[in-house]
């Protein structure tokens, strides 16, 4: 049980006297969570506020792209959530538990039989509740927009591929990561495609490296133009490029890949003798079908791509096993 000492340190609590803290404590839940544990997600549904009795709160924002950032550590004493309170708004951020903790709910309701039985404790806790609230939402939104400002040159230079402007393979590792964990939690499924350009060596032993990133760099238009933002694609390296389709079964990512394939193979690249014109091979996996780890999710792709390379190249191959 949450002791009057550590209460008397919540911010939304400090007018309260002892009797008045032991009023609220009858309205407290006591929930005790293992490392890991999600307390909420960006976007759902709230109606319970949290104090943290035990171990650290993280709190994450989903960036554009798809990571989660972490804007915030709240320890004991921390409370968060109580938008819920004021408003039935989705949640504005994700809050996980990085270690074993104990965290202690007021649900809505609960604060409204507060507010009728003892409306002279509640009325104090709301006071303190609209000025701290309104405090951390203007330092909060203040210290985004000064992050946001000052870091986006640095963030797109951290995950995007120079060459080509897509993403690059340590922000795709990263975001595969991610679709795995959330994939797991919500029985969820998503392809990933793996795709070499054929024999892109031929062609730059015979231009050139100079032609070949050019190359490289011109397939990316039309890969991007056939996703139509239905996909994460990123150059993993030389003429590899690798592609996410969250929410896709390995059937809708196959006939994604045909897009893709007949896009490419209509491009048309200025040579010093000519028009030269490139194909490709793809591998396709399912999650998780397929593979259910960073790796093998990969690997079976990438077991597909060799299937498909197999199979006379200019084509796209689901992993079988």
């Amino acid at each position: 049980m949450i002791t009057a000492e550590l209460l008397h340190r919540v911010g939304i609590l400090s007018q309260l006297t002892t009797d008045e803290l032991g009023i609220f404590q009858q309205f407290l839940e006591e929930l005790r969570s293992a490392a890991g544990t999600v307390v909420f997600r960006q976007g759902e549904e709230g109606r319970d506020l949290f104090i943290v009795g035990e171990g650290r709160v993280a709190i994450r924002v989903r960036a554009p792209e798809g990571i989660d950032v972490d804007v915030a550590e709240l320890g004991p004493g921390d409370f968060f959530g109580e938008m819920a309170i004021f408003e039935d708004a989705p949640r504005s951020a994700t809050c996980v538990m990085p270690d074993d903790g104990v965290l202690y709910r007021l649900r809505k309701d609960d604060f409204f039989s507060l507010m009728d039985q003892h409306p002279s404790t509640a009325i104090k806790v709301l006071y303190r509740m609209v000025n701290i609230t309104t405090n951390r939402l203007t330092h909060t939104s203040s210290f985004l927009s000064d992050l946001v400002q000052w870091g986006e040159g640095a963030r797109r230079r951290a995950i995007t591929d120079d060459l080509t402007g897509l993403y690059n393979r340590r922000h795709l590792d990263g975001v595969l990561e991610q679709h795995i964990a959330e994939a797991t939690v919500r029985d969820g499924v998503f392809s990933l495609i793996m795709m070499d350009l054929d024999r892109f060596h031929a062609i730059n032993d015979t231009y050139g490296q100079q032609f070949g990133d050019e190359l490289i760099a011109a397939v990316a238009r039309p890969v991007q133009e056939a996703l139509a933002e239905a996909g994460i694609p990123a150059r993993y390296g030389g003429d590899e490029f690798t592609i996410i389709l969250p929410g896709m079964s390995a059937r809708e990512a196959l006939d994604r890949a045909e897009l893709i394939r007949v896009a490419v193979q209509a491009l048309e690249i200025a040579a010093p003798d000519g028009v030269v014109r490139v194909t490709t091979s793809q591998g396709i996996a399912e999650f998780p079908a397929h593979g259910s780890t960073v790796e093998t999710i990969k690997q079976a792709a990438d077991q597909a791509l060799y299937r498909a390379k197999d199979s006379g190249r200019n084509c796209a191959r689901v992993y079988s096993a």
